[in-house]
């Protein structure tokens, strides 16, 4: 398996979907969008990011505005927020086994630093913050850059389409994982390397992969 361990932040390491719904449905407003529905859930997350914001009515050129200030109210909600169930073992194990971990987020540093320091998660060797939400493949090379690692090394784990399609562009080896807001229908189709539906087949994957 790949040295180093790339992991995207909300949804792939913190239950954050609901606190996102909650930000959209206060702000989305403010940007010309409608709220989001508890039953049309499970459809926008058969989305990509582009149709889900032409579903709820939000232009895609207000959409770094809105994620501006929905970091804000992130950063007021963080101390409500957990950790995927079982991710705090993998990620120790993982550590114990001598893999360099990093994130690679849209989120703030600040952000993720204080729910790590909060739920004693400080595996991690590094934290990239890239606030273009389009341009994921080019924050991925602009990481391997900065810490000097070859793409070829790179492993990045994370829950969403967008994630799979960057890794894609750069030929990144990704795992999509299946507990966050994409549906697992929609990662499969975008045909990622691997797809785990737990934390333990995740660390079970990169241990058959050693």
């Amino acid at each position: 398996m790949k040295p180093f361990l790339i992991f995207d932040f909300d949804g792939t390491m913190v239950q954050s979907k609901s606190l996102a719904i909650q930000v959209f449905n206060e702000l989305g407003g403010k940007y010309g969008g409608r709220k989001i529905e508890d039953d049309e859930i499970g459809k926008l997350s058969d989305m990509s990011i582009p149709d889900r914001l032409k579903a709820l009515k939000v232009p895609i050129y207000k959409l770094p505005a809105l994620l501006v200030e929905g970091k804000k109210e992130y950063k007021n909600a963080i101390v409500h927020l957990e950790p995927v169930a079982g991710i705090r073992d993998v990620l120790l194990k993982l550590k114990a086994d001598g893999f360099t971990l990093g994130i690679l987020s849209s989120n703030t540093k600040e952000n993720i630093e204080f729910f790590l320091d909060h739920h004693q998660l400080k595996f991690f060797d590094f934290i990239h913050s890239a606030s273009n939400l389009f341009g994921k493949h080019k924050a991925i090379s602009s990481l391997g850059r900065k810490h000097g690692i070859k793409l070829n090394e790179m492993l990045y784990i994370g829950d969403e389409l967008r994630d799979v399609e960057a890794c894609k562009k750069i030929n990144v080896t990704v795992v999509a994982v299946t507990w966050g807001w994409d549906s697992p229908e929609l990662l499969k189709d975008a045909a990622p390397n691997f797809i785990c539906h737990t934390p333990l087949e995740l660390e079970k994957l990169i241990a058959q992969e050693e």
